[in-house]
């Protein structure tokens, strides 16, 4: 029917009017107990749905280490509870929400696991807990039954037989030490869980019987140190080496190592014990005297001394400056005695012959006065002093003797005798040079007269003064000690004749270098250096040092020259004749013709270049080739008048040349020089580099007494 049809039979009614009362009629709505049920649902469903949103699924599995691999973890069935306000189980995982959490494994026969996890944002997690067995008890039985020591792991834990508890669970070494029997050794695994478990162990014999018996018997047996019973005795003994002793009262212990081997009898023969020796304790006034016994002597008292019993013996006692004491002795054995010597001392007549007669004597640190005495000593070591003002003090130690009145005779030097006394006249140095010693040399006349034949203008006439005390070295320095400080110096060759000879004077040496070889010198024999040195040269020298040097100029005149007040032109004499009957040094002579310019005719010193050092006679003042075989290096920087011209000049005192330089003296002839007015003794040269004919000698100065 659509919305223009009409029925048929439809009636409209009026419907009755009603007046309005004023109450309006509202429709009333009630929360029932269904309303609340619905409302805590819906919460519910929405918290279960944030939870399990925000909840993480994790897994809690107990494990359990391995009893024979402590590293490999085993599962664990266990009670596992998780505190958590809000959680939801879920077969074998439960959802909890991140966070930090407690849980606790519980099992029978472990210790329960505690353990705080953090629950992270992982969706699904997993957790261990480590479960660790109770520790369990041991029951051991031994066959046969015996006690016995037991080590678990190495440390000894129990004495067998017994229970053993609280034994950590897994793999453990056992061993068994239990006396004459070998020790057992085991592995076992313990399984722990308060468990209590049974272990049987043979033991396998390691004994033999050992029969002992001596003379006296009843005396104490002792095996390995511990008493095991007296003789006549059979004890059971472990396998292995032993050490046996026997000691019985007023005897001497007897002492024997035996091997027991198991399952043999080991019978010891009779054992017959010697008497033990008395024991004698000496004493002396004064302490720490000589015994002596029989002859032999046993230490110094106090001592104590063992004596075979029941037999005289001879004791004596000494000491140095008492009186020899003896006594005959005899022991009991094992008799404890003591003796006490008490010394008397032994007294000798000492003279004491003293000069000067004032002077004192003092002895052991006790004035005795003054001047020569007779003196009653014990024959002990004695100090004594003898000392007087101005003079050096005698100290010596004497021991007076027996044999008659003793004689110590002193005579007392001034400081400098006594100085004197010191020095020797002649030493070796440490590279082997012989020197001399030359005191008080006194006035030195230098240079040379202007009606001296072959005078030359740089031999101004002066004299000086000698007063300080020096050594010279009897001969030149040779190539051999030379090489001691420069060990590839080569003095060369000349026209092919050799210089380089050990035994022959060094050549080709610098001015510097036979200043630097004494510095050398003085090191070696830890002298004081006599030239100061600057990046290796020579830059000045030191006139109080004691160090090896080159002699001065001075000096090397007056050695040369000075022969008891007389001034020598020539090294021969004061004539210019040289007769050839002896040879007096090596000069350029015949057989250097083929060479040397001028020679000295009819002169024959049998060599062409040098020759050994020392082979010419030495001389005046003992020393060698002074006059030829090398030039010497002086010391002095080259002047030709300087400060020595003539005039009121004061006269020089042991004078070291000019302050400065540029060349220095060269001094004396040599094997090259056979031109006449060079041979004179006042002939000066010069230079600063080495030579074929120049070499050196050293000197140094004493010094003087304080």
């Amino acid at each position: 029917m659509t919305k223009l049809e009409q029925p048929d039979n439809l009636t409209i009614r009026a419907a009755e009017f009603q007046a309005p009362t004023g109450i309006q009629q509202t429709s009333s709505f009630e929360l029932t107990r269904w309303h609340w049920i619905l409302f805590a649902v819906a919460l519910f469903c929405l918290l279960f749905i944030a939870f399990i949103t925000f909840a993480r699924s994790i897994q809690i599995n107990a494990v359990t280490p391995s009893l024979t691999n402590s590293k490999l973890m085993l599962s664990q069935s266990a009670d596992i509870e998780l505190e958590s306000k809000i959680k939801l189980p879920i077969g074998n995982r439960v959802l909890v929400l991140p966070g930090t959490h407690q849980v606790v494994a519980r099992a029978p026969g472990f210790q329960a696991a505690a353990q705080e996890i953090s629950v992270g944002a992982g969706r699904h997690q997993l957790f261990e807990l480590l479960l660790l067995p109770l520790p369990g008890q041991l029951a051991i039985t031994l066959n046969p039954a015996v006690s016995a020591k037991l080590q678990l792991d190495g440390k000894f834990i129990a004495t067998l037989p017994g229970e053993i508890e609280n034994i950590p669970a897994g793999q453990h070494e056992i061993s068994i030490d239990a006396p004459l029997y070998r020790a057992a050794t085991k592995s076992i695994v313990v399984q722990g869980k308060g468990l209590t478990e049974s272990l049987q162990i043979d033991l396998v014999p390691a004994w033999g019987n050992l029969s002992i018996d001596s003379l006296p018997q009843t005396a104490s047996v002792l095996i390995d140190g511990e008493a095991v019973g007296r003789t006549p005795l059979q004890i059971k003994v472990e396998e292995g080496s032993h050490s046996l002793t026997i000691e019985a009262d007023k005897f001497k212990p007897f002492s024997q190592e035996f091997t027991m081997i198991t399952g043999q009898d080991l019978q010891v023969p009779t054992i017959t014990l010697t008497p033990a020796d008395g024991v004698l304790e000496v004493q002396s006034d004064p302490p720490r005297a000589a015994v002596i016994l029989n002859g032999e002597y046993q230490g110094t008292s106090p001592i104590s001394l063992r004596l075979k019993p029941d037999q005289d013996q001879r004791l004596q006692i000494y000491k140095a400056g008492y009186r020899l004491q003896g006594q005959q002795i005899s022991l009991a054995p094992d008799q404890r005695e003591t003796r006490k010597f008490s010394l008397q001392q032994d007294v000798s007549q000492v003279r004491f012959s003293i000069v000067p007669p004032d002077a004192e004597l003092i002895v052991d640190g006790v004035s005795r006065g003054r001047g020569s005495q007779t003196l009653k000593l014990n024959t002990l070591p004695h100090a004594v002093i003898v000392r007087k003002t101005g003079y050096v003090s005698y100290q010596n130690r004497i021991i007076p003797t027996k044999s008659g009145t003793q004689v110590v005779s002193v005579r007392l030097l001034t400081k400098a005798q006594d100085f004197w006394a010191k020095v020797p006249d002649r030493y070796t140095t440490a590279a082997g040079q012989s020197m001399k010693l030359f005191k008080n040399p006194g006035e030195v006349k230098l240079g040379s007269s202007r009606r001296e034949t072959g005078r030359r203008s740089n031999e101004v006439e002066y004299t000086a003064r000698l007063k300080k005390h020096f050594y010279v070295s009897l001969q030149e320095v040779s190539n051999k000690q030379f090489r001691l400080f420069s060990p590839n110096h080569n003095s060369g060759n000349y026209k092919r004749k050799s210089l380089d000879s050990g035994r022959h004077p060094v050549a080709n040496v610098s001015w510097q270098q036979a200043a630097l070889y004494c510095n050398w010198l003085s090191a070696r024999e830890k002298l004081q250096p006599f030239y100061q040195t600057k990046s290796g040269f020579v830059s000045g020298n030191n006139a109080g040092a004691n160090g090896y040097r080159l002699l001065t100029e001075v000096e090397w005149s007056w050695l040369a020259r000075n022969n008891g007040g007389q001034l020598l032109t020539y090294p021969w004499g004061n004539s210019p004749q040289i007769k050839n009957t002896k040879a007096v040094g090596n000069f350029a002579d015949i057989n250097a013709v083929e060479f040397i310019a001028f020679t000295l005719a009819d002169y024959d010193d049998g060599y062409k270049a040098s020759s050994p050092v020392g082979r010419f006679p030495a001389n005046h003042s003992g020393l060698f080739d002074m006059e030829g075989n090398v030039s010497e290096w002086v010391n002095d920087w080259y002047s030709s008048n300087s400060q020595y011209a003539a005039g009121d000049q004061p006269v020089l005192v042991d004078p070291l040349g000019p302050a400065e330089g540029e060349f220095h003296v060269i001094r004396g002839a040599s094997w090259a020089r056979g031109h006449l007015p060079q041979l004179r003794l006042a002939y000066r040269d010069f230079g600063a580099k080495g030579k074929h004919d120049v070499g050196f000698r050293i000197a140094r100065y004493v010094g003087e007494p304080d």
